[in-house]
């Protein structure tokens, strides 16, 4: 090549690098100037996302600001403007009034194992496809809510605010990750509960709750409807005082003497200190509370995922719920074949109801 050549090609390779910063440049300016744009500009493709935010977030101001995002929240921390906006958030979260809330969650952080996340994906979908046929909306948590309280405890204090931020919805439900709907057909009874006066429905056993020696397993804490009131309030209160950080050990010790059957070694757990209060207090309990025996509002995997078949031809009910406690899909590198594999079992099972109800199959 010669040297003119080699002169041409050389101010073309600078000028194209120049060319590029300056519309790099243009760009960065343009995009800066379009957050702060003001909300009475008529809306243009270019910033219509800049928009949705600043007009639609805009009702939780008061509720949303207490959430603790934790060390996995740090992830938000390049968009801390937008993170701002959505802890400015002021009252109504949820728009119009639902007939209730399903609320679950899980940690913020990724799975351990992949098939992990995959169980999750699909446990949300099926959350979602059921609050689509019967009308209710889903709130998914990622967040710790209130300092000590992680593990199964985070839901207290998030329910606490979740219903004090949206008194105009009655009900509020508490499903596990690890739980999902197999019956798409059957709606929950709230009207009936409403009229026997009871704020908290809870699967179990009368006999192994208000016994003389009560069982931890004698109900399940990873699933209960609870009415929006003043009583439930007040209970999630004392229920969350059982597992504060402050109490652990007096706690431990009030529990392993009333609820025998738990493991001495444990921290307090939610599970054991809902049995503890009940027993306890029997009179106002029994007032507020309903053991749900009647359907299966909590139905232990392993007594289900086998019997898919039978309910398909109708020689059993179905049940509500299948959870899979135990199972610990998030936690574990490697997930049983058990549990993976009737999990899917139990997701074809209510996805193919869903199919056929929108006459798809």
């Amino acid at each position: 090549m010669s040297r003119e050549n080699t002169k041409m090609v050389t101010w073309v390779s600078v000028k194209s690098f120049v060319m590029g910063c300056l519309i790099t440049a243009f760009l960065f300016l343009s995009l800066g100037n379009l957050g702060n744009m003001e909300s009475n500009v008529d809306p243009k493709p270019a910033h219509l996302l800049n928009r949705f935010i600043q007009t639609t977030i805009t009702s939780r101001k008061q509720f949303v600001k207490i959430a603790d995002y934790g060390q996995p929240g740090n992830v938000l921390n390049g968009s801390k403007a937008l993170l701002t906006r959505v802890r400015n958030q002021v009252e109504k979260p949820f728009g119009s009034v639902p007939p209730f809330v399903l609320v679950t969650g899980e940690r913020s952080s990724p799975c351990i194992s992949p098939r992990g996340n995959n169980v999750m994906m699909k446990s949300y979908k099926n959350k979602v496809d059921y609050c689509n046929l019967h009308g209710c909306k889903v709130w998914y948590a990622l967040e710790v809510w209130q300092k000590g309280f992680v593990g199964t405890w985070v839901r207290y204090p998030l329910l606490i605010h979740l219903m004090k931020a949206n008194p105009s919805v009655t009900w509020f439900m508490w499903m596990d990750s690890d739980a999902v709907f197999t019956d798409f057909n059957f709606s929950i009874p709230f009207e009936t509960y409403s009229s026997w006066n009871k704020n908290l429905i809870v699967p179990g056993s009368w006999e192994k709750i208000y016994g003389e020696d009560p069982d931890w397993i004698g109900l399940n804490a990873g699933i209960f409807l609870i009415r929006n009131c003043e009583w439930s309030h007040k209970f999630l209160e004392k229920w969350m005082e059982l597992g504060a950080p402050e109490n652990l050990m007096a706690s431990k010790k009030a529990l392993n003497k009333v609820v025998k059957s738990r493991p001495k070694e444990w921290d307090p757990d939610d599970q054991s200190a809902l049995v503890y209060l009940l027993n306890q207090n029997k009179t106002k309990s029994e007032d507020n509370v309903f053991l749900e025996a009647s359907y299966v509002l909590h139905g232990y995997f392993e007594y289900i995922i086998d019997r898919f078949e039978d309910f398909l031809e109708g020689k059993e009910k179905q049940p509500f719920i299948t959870h899979f406690s135990g199972c610990n899909f998030c936690g574990k590198e490697n997930i049983t074949e058990r549990c993976s594999e009737g999990f899917e079992r139990a997701f074809n099972f209510a996805d193919n109801q869903l199919l056929s109800s929108s006459n798809c199959r």
